[in-house]
């Protein structure tokens, strides 16, 4: 059948079939031409990100790296420290990846003690930048040369760009207990728990250690002194030593050490280790760029586009253990993983390491001994001055370490012609078994050597011009002077003269402290204070009986922080 259409009139603006048609038509091509944009924005799209990432197989770039079709402006040659060569050599490869004609990277791995060492020497440096695990070895570097006088390269050491937090590292049993005791650097003086430190002159970590301990017990000279000769008794060479010891122990111990180092024990370890972040002080090992004060500009614009990379690369950081300059890790897999640590001053944890070095040094010790006439006067109902000091001389002998050396020396007015001193015992090793039985034998018979006045200043210039021309590098070289009177010596020096002679043979790269000890209440104690300070040692004054064992016991263990001990 078909329809007719209405008999209605026609209109100029009605579409007449074939029109219609063509308007059908062009709305279907519009259709299909805004599929094809549509396709060809997304194919677009996937080639941008598929260029961008690389290729399947390829690293895919983060957004802190720099464009692939760039390079660093200059070669470089940089000297790394094996905690930081890692993150260092994936740094470099990001930012070389993608060009062969880039300026050539050469990285060197090296200790930073040795490194420091070299330069403190004066050796030229081999490196464009160097990359130690902590900004105090640059410090160390340069305080070193100082004070040896050697012309030693300038170094400028950047804003840091990668950091790690000093720890303590212990089994789950023993983490758990020192964490719910709230343990901190304080904590090391307590005996209830053994510390491992890896040796502060190679591992820069333990001297941040040092540096907290320092802080933590409000800088108490004596109790730092303390501690550290505690810590001394089980120093090992590395971090990984430290860490292996404290998973084997059969007690409860901790190795002081940082995060990183214990994560990367923990890798491959059969009883791995908890990070205990210490409640008190909470230092933190900064990494810095340290270039030469005479590099090119092409160099520090090269050595800034690789900070920046490091800067901003936090994820890479992470994958070798380390956080970012402000102490900000990526995830927080153990407790307290997040805590802010404070960088340490570079300046002042090389001065922690130069005071442990003086208080673990071994000693060089010339005991200055008076045997005047007044020695053999009664200090109790039943014994003589001369008596208790042999008593107390015999336990400080015996104080001092097996590689310290000692030398016994005596004085009393023109015991030998017009000469005042006399040398009874010459320097040796308390290691060996006969010196140190000689030494002891000694101080128990000084009171046959008694007699004459007390000459005291011309011996004590005598002894310390001894030692200042025997001087042995590594060792606490001093003089210890123990006298109960005034100078008698009237045809000798007087306190001025001497005084004078003592600031002559002042030097601070080869110091010799007098460390003088006054026995009862006729010392010149007034004297003995001058006497070391002017060679920054100390003076005591022993006024009871009972004080003598005391104060020469401490004034030989206290030699390391002379003369600033409280």
């Amino acid at each position: 059948m078909v329809r007719e259409q209405p008999n209605t009139p026609a209109s100029d603006s009605a579409p007449t079939r074939a029109a219609a048609r063509a308007a059908q038509q062009r709305r279907r091509s519009l259709i299909l031409l805004g599929v094809i944009i549509v396709l060809a924005v997304a194919v677009a799209v996937v080639l941008g990100v598929f260029f961008l990432r690389g290729a399947p197989g390829e690293p895919e770039q983060d957004a802190s790296s720099t464009s692939t079709s760039d390079c660093l402006p200059a070669s470089l040659r940089i000297t790394a420290d094996p905690a930081v060569a890692g993150a260092i050599e994936a740094t470099v490869a990001e930012l070389t990846r993608s060009r062969a004609d880039c300026p050539g990277v050469t990285i060197n791995v090296e200790d930073s003690s040795a490194t420091a060492a070299a330069l403190a020497s004066g050796s030229a440096p081999e490196f464009d930048v160097w990359v130690p695990d902590s900004a105090m070895w640059p410090a160390r570097a340069t305080g070193q040369a100082e004070l040896t006088g050697v012309d030693a390269a300038e170094l400028v050491v950047s804003d840091p760009v990668a950091s790690t937090p000093v720890v303590f590292a212990a089994t789950e049993a023993t983490a758990a207990a020192l964490q719910t005791a709230g343990a901190g650097f304080a904590s090391l003086a307590a005996p209830s728990v053994a510390a491992v430190l890896p040796d502060p002159s190679t591992v820069a970590a333990s001297s941040a250690a040092l540096l907290a301990l320092q802080t933590a017990v409000a800088g108490d000279a004596r109790m730092f002194t303390a501690i550290a000769l505690g810590l001394d008794a089980g120093v090992v060479p590395t971090a990984a030593d430290a860490l292996a010891a404290a998973s084997t122990a059969t007690t409860p111990t901790i190795a002081v050490t940082t995060e990183q180092a214990v994560l990367e024990y923990d890798e491959d370890a059969e009883t791995p280790l908890v990070p205990i972040y210490p409640a008190d002080v909470k230092p933190a090992v900064s990494v810095s760029l340290v270039t030469l004060a005479d590099a090119s500009d092409d160099t520090l614009a090269a050595v800034k586009q690789l900070s920046a990379s490091l800067v901003g690369g936090s994820d890479r950081l992470a994958e070798y253990g380390l956080r970012d300059a402000a102490g900000s890790t990526l995830d927080s897999t153990t407790e307290d993983a997040g805590a802010a640590s404070e960088p340490v001053d570079s300046a002042n944890q090389a001065e922690a390491l130069r005071t442990w070095q003086m208080i673990t040094a071994p000693s060089r010790m010339l005991s200055l001994n008076d045997v005047s006439g007044s020695m053999l006067q009664p200090a109790t109902a039943d014994m003589r001055r001369i008596d208790l000091f042999e008593q107390a001389a015999v336990r400080a002998i015996n104080s001092l370490s097996t590689d310290s050396s000692l030398a016994t020396w005596v004085f009393s007015s023109r015991r030998i012609g017009g000469q005042d001193w006399q040398e009874i015992v010459p320097f040796g090793p308390l290691g060996d078994p006969a010196h140190k039985q000689r030494t002891i034998d000694t101080a128990n018979g000084l009171d046959s050597l008694v007699g004459g006045g007390t000459g005291l200043y011309d011996s004590v210039l005598a002894a310390v011009q001894y030692m200042r021309e025997t001087y042995v590098p590594g060792q606490v070289n001093l003089v210890l002077l123990n006298t109960d009177g005034y100078n008698e010596d009237d045809e000798g020096l007087d306190l001025p003269g001497l005084l004078a002679q003592l600031e002559t043979l002042r030097d601070p790269a080869k110091p010799v402290a007098v460390i003088a000890i006054g026995y009862g209440p006729d010392t010149d104690q007034a004297a003995l204070e001058q006497i070391a300070a002017a060679t920054d040692g100390a003076a005591y004054q022993a006024l009871q009986p009972t004080d003598i064992g005391t104060v020469l016991v401490d004034a030989v263990t206290q030699r390391g922080c002379r003369p600033n001990c409280g």
